[in-house]
């Protein structure tokens, strides 16, 4: 049996309009749902464009399972255009990083300048 809860956390970065909304699906403590809030919340407020809607799933597989595995898949409106992220790992703390890492490189080819577009980097951005 799956459980399953709506967790919805308002925005503290002026970039999303909307509350980011969370599915939650296992295990999830409330500071593992604050921590991927604000780490989505920093990935997203580099955004070039305004952020309409975030929804986020986090999921923990029960122990006995023999792939145990966390998931997270990110959902984000940037001004019309759709971006997704999804990770799996054995923990949730690094499949919101995992996720992060994503969501953060498809920001970045986003943006609409030439350079991002054939594979550079947005302007102001540097490698790190």
């Amino acid at each position: 049996m799956r459980h399953e809860a709506r967790v919805t956390v308002e925005p503290t970065v002026e970039a999303l309009t909307q509350p980011m909304t969370f599915t939650l699906s296992g295990d999830v403590t409330t500071a593992e749902v604050q921590r991927a809030r604000e780490v989505f919340t920093r990935v997203l407020a580099h955004s070039h464009e305004p952020v309409l809607l975030v929804r986020t799933a986090l999921g923990v597989a029960p122990s006995h399972k023999p792939d145990g595995q966390a998931e997270v898949s990110v959902h984000a409106d940037v001004n019309g255009r759709p971006l997704h992220a999804h990770a799996m790992a054995p923990t949730l703390h690094e499949a919101i990083a995992i996720a992060a890492d994503r969501l953060a490189a498809r920001l970045a080819r986003t943006a609409r300048d030439w350079e991002s577009r054939r594979g550079g980097h947005p302007h102001g951005a540097h490698p790190a």
